[in-house]
């Protein structure tokens, strides 16, 4: 129990400063006289099972500014996101699954 509530606060404070980094990118775009920034949708594989898991992963990157939990496939294996690329589709790839990966360590 223990374990699962240091994961849990761990992710706390991770999610709330990619929160923090994104409203700041999301500022700055919007601010900027040049729209230099892509979106798109991509379909990332799902290692979440439970009920629970799925619920904070969707409701979590829906929270963070530029990027919306849009469908999770009726197998659970992928979930398509749409974002605003400020960077490379890999880093926002990478990003999704680590945020998998700490909700599954409190969650399991």
């Amino acid at each position: 129990m223990l374990r699962k509530t240091f994961y849990g606060i761990r992710f706390l404070v991770y999610y709330l400063v990619q929160l923090v980094k994104s409203n700041i990118q999301v500022a700055l775009m919007s601010l900027s006289p040049r729209l230099d920034f892509r979106y798109g949708f991509i379909q990332v594989p799902l290692s979440l099972k439970s009920d629970f898991g799925l619920l904070l992963f969707s409701n979590f990157v829906s929270m963070t500014p530029g990027s919306l939990v849009t469908e999770i496939d009726d197998a659970r294996t992928f979930a398509t996101v749409h974002v605003i690329f400020t960077s490379s589709e890999k880093e926002v790839y990478d990003g999704v699954q680590k945020m998998q990966d700490m909700i599954k360590r409190f969650t399991a």
